[in-house]
């Protein structure tokens, strides 16, 4: 049977994939996570700041955006997530997709999830508000687009960005 309907909207972008072709800085570190997490999450030095990295879990200077990597696509079990002891690639410049818990617009701030609350339970997701403190103010990062709950925006990061 042939194919009757088709698509004609491209995807806006996946989490962790950058958001264009401008000027980036990228760093490589080991996760140093027990469990897998979803490209796109914020993270922050490890216990060797120089090798591995974390996810958000309070106040700190941000170390950036977990990038979305195709390598890891050649092992099922990491195809859409970081895997612990594994080398990723960490945007810490640049514009970057990233999935929102909740609905943005390039006028809401930044908050990244430090602790699991009623909004969500991912460390280092994003989203527009402190879901009552379980999420921190974000200083120098910016939504550039809006997106719905669960939904694709696209965020601004600068080196030197803090979870406050």
């Amino acid at each position: 049977m042939a194919q009757l309907t088709y698509p004609t909207d491209l995807v806006i972008g996946i989490a962790g994939q950058a958001a264009d072709t401008g000027a980036i800085d990228v760093i490589s570190r080991a996760s140093e996570e027990a469990v897998a997490f979803p490209y796109g999450c914020a993270v922050v030095a490890g216990t060797d700041p120089d090798v591995q990295a974390l996810l958000a879990s309070g106040a700190a200077d941000l170390l950036g955006v977990a990038m979305h990597s195709h390598a890891a696509e050649n092992d099922i079990a990491a195809a859409d997530s970081v895997l612990d002891g594994r080398m990723f690639n960490v945007l810490r410049d640049g514009r970057i997709y990233v999935v929102v818990e909740e609905a943005v617009t390039p006028a809401s701030t930044v908050f990244v999830r430090i602790s699991a609350g009623g909004g969500g339970s991912q460390l280092g997701a994003f989203r527009a508000s402190a879901d009552t403190a379980t999420a921190l103010a974000c200083a120098g990062a910016r939504y550039l687009t809006s997106a719905g709950i669960a939904g694709v925006a696209v965020l601004e990061i600068d080196k030197g960005a803090s979870i406050a």
